[in-house]
């Protein structure tokens, strides 16, 4: 996903594929195996299924609806909301696969940050202003990807029991490979996420672990917060630069990193305010930077800046869709969360890992779209939408067995 151009979403097609062949012919991959263990259906309810699909079906009707009210058409708009719309075959056919088939995605974790953390070392590329990121992922998304691939693969711990010592080692090298590789690109925004992390592990143990072992964990976690503030340059840099920005932009100066932000997502909400119901339509937000600026809404930097995002997932999809864009993008974060929350204190270990997992890849890409738009690319769209259908079909699976 990273390091090489393509590489998800071909890995997306293919398990579409699979998934759409699994689905025809009614295939259960390790069925022989699991009768022979006594293993027994677990039913996903009819209700829960069809909502999952149409949460994410969600997105592309917003698309089409927009387009068909404002007559601003384009196919290209389809491309990223497509895997929403696709993960759909691949959930299903994948709760017909054995569990212990699915709990490889570990390995994928692990490595994927370590590679991360390597590509950022020795094979940067500059985007502007020491912004590191590689050659077609920027440093926002590279970082917040690197991140995420880390912090998953330390909440896999024990996904099939009792993890090995070497395996255990493995996944926190790869959680400080992803916070590494995520420092280094300094992008803030995926910082954001990391109170988060740390309050739902804490949340995820509380059962297991007495309260004076949490509060020193929650300590560990500030220490070692404010050891990257002293010790990471890049770190120190990012961090300090919030308070210039802020100060800048009350005594006027809006073409700081925060003010082109606060300028965009104003002008998204004047957009919404006309046009509430279907939004402008994909696109429409790029189109009317020019008319903003001649009004004085946003300076020409912020302008500039504005035809490629608005900076924010949310006010993205309500200036340009409308409310059905609003609750599109809500359904695609909500629903998955609703489900995996039905689950982390319920059933067998390796489904509450599996919806514990899910939980913290929806709560910080909801953290990543408040400052920069996650699913305007395939990369990020399949990602997050394959990883979702993955830790669902692991956590409904349709057999008890391990």
């Amino acid at each position: 996903m990273l390091v090489v151009p393509g590489a998800i979403n071909t890995a997306f097609a293919l398990l579409l594929l699979l998934s759409l062949g699994i689905l025809a012919s009614g295939w259960r991959y390790g069925r022989g195996i699991e009768a022979a263990a006594g293993a027994r259906r677990v039913s996903l309810p009819a209700t829960w299924g069809w909502v999952y699909s149409l949460a994410m079906l969600a997105l592309p009707i917003s698309i089409f609806v927009s387009q068909v009210a404002n007559q601003r058409w384009g196919w290209p708009y389809y491309d990223a909301a497509s895997r929403f719309l696709f993960s759909i075959p691949i959930f299903f056919a994948l709760r017909r696969v054995a569990p212990k088939y699915l709990r490889p995605l570990q390995y994928g974790l692990i490595t994927g940050a370590l590679v991360a953390a390597f590509a950022i070392t020795y094979a940067p590329t500059d985007w502007g202003n020491k912004r590191l990121g590689t050659r077609f992922v920027n440093p926002i998304h590279f970082g917040d990807l690197a991140l995420t691939l880390g912090a998953l693969a330390a909440f896999s711990m024990d996904w099939s029991g009792r993890d090995a010592t070497w395996l255990r080692g493995l996944k926190v090298c790869a959680l400080v490979a992803g916070l590494y590789a995520s420092m280094k690109t300094g992008a803030r925004g995926g910082w954001a996420a990391i109170p988060l992390f740390v309050a739902l592990a804490l949340w995820f143990q509380r059962k297991n672990l007495p309260p004076s072992r949490l509060a020193w964990y929650a300590a560990a976690a500030c220490a070692l917060a404010i050891a990257s503030y002293v010790l990471l340059p890049e770190v120190h840099h990012r961090i300090d630069m919030i308070e210039a920005n802020l100060a800048a932009f009350q005594s006027g100066q809006d073409n700081t990193s925060l003010g082109i932000r606060f300028q965009l997502w104003h002008a998204a909400l004047l957009i919404f305010e006309k046009n509430p119901l279907f939004g402008v339509g994909m696109g429409g937000f790029k189109a009317l930077m020019p008319a903003m600026q001649k009004a004085g809404i946003v300076t020409p930097l912020a302008a500039a800046l504005g035809e490629g995002e608005v900076h924010s997932e949310m006010l993205s999809r309500l200036c340009q869709l409308g409310i059905f864009g609003l609750i599109a993008i809500i359904s695609v974060y909500a629903v998955p969360a609703l489900m995996f929350a039905r689950r982390p204190f319920n059933g067998a270990a390796s489904r509450v890992r599996s919806a514990q997992m899910g939980m913290v890849l929806i709560g910080v890409f909801f953290v990543y779209g408040l400052s920069v738009e996650t699913f305007d690319l395939t990369m990020t769209a399949a990602f997050y939408s394959l990883t979702a259908a993955i830790l669902l079909a692991s956590a409904y699976n349709e057999n008890d067995s391990r």
